[in-house]
């Protein structure tokens, strides 16, 4: 029966219809709370992130180490960074000025970004 199979298609499509609803309007609230994340992340500073517990470890969180496994290269990286800047930092009280120097001299903000 060609009008029952067209009613049911239809029936179907309202369904269909509902659901694309939800999902927009779930969608939304999630475009919302992100948009609202990324405020929020406008309003951190920098050295605020530095008053957290923060620990040398924190360096693997970085997106040169984090989620990949800690190799030779990995290590051999590591070292080299730390050593080519230690033998220049002894005497030098970390403060922001400090800090913000290195990074200026440096020319690399990030965190072991390449």
């Amino acid at each position: 029966n060609v009008q029952g199979l067209f009613n049911s298609t239809q029936e179907e499509l309202v369904a269909v219809r509902g659901e694309l609803g939800t999902t927009e309007g779930e969608l939304n609230e999630t475009k919302l709370e992100l948009e609202e994340t990324k405020l929020e992340l406008k309003n951190v500073t920098e050295s605020s992130l530095l008053k957290r517990n923060m620990t040398k470890w924190d360096i693997f969180y970085s997106p040169t180490y984090y989620n990949k496994n800690f190799t030779g290269p990995l290590y051999q990286q590591l070292r080299a960074s730390w050593d080519s800047i230690s033998s220049k930092l002894f005497g030098v009280t970390m403060t922001d000025t400090a800090i913000t120097l290195m990074k200026n001299v440096d020319g690399d903000q990030s965190c072991g970004d390449e």
